[in-house]
């Protein structure tokens, strides 16, 4: 669904509040089975530099508790 037609939907199947990196692809997969839409509520405005991974404080870590995260943590460091 694009952005415009959101505005007027008041059912979704899938509401995400966050819309970081993980919030993002979690709402591009949701969509993917979604029959009625879904929406994703961000208190930032695109392009906003408060995230996350924003700045040289935020780590990469090699472990995580999930070994699917764990997994993706090469990639994440070579990009």
């Amino acid at each position: 669904m694009d952005r415009d037609s959101s505005s007027s939907r008041k059912f979704f199947d899938y509401i995400v509040v966050g819309c970081g990196g993980i919030g993002s692809a979690a709402l591009y997969w949701l969509s993917k089975r979604a029959q009625n839409g879904v929406l994703g509520i961000e208190q930032f405005s695109l392009g906003h530099a408060n995230g996350g991974s924003q700045d040289h404080s935020r780590i990469i870590r090699m472990a995580y508790h999930d070994d699917a995260y764990t997994r993706l943590t090469p990639d994440a460091y070579k990009a």
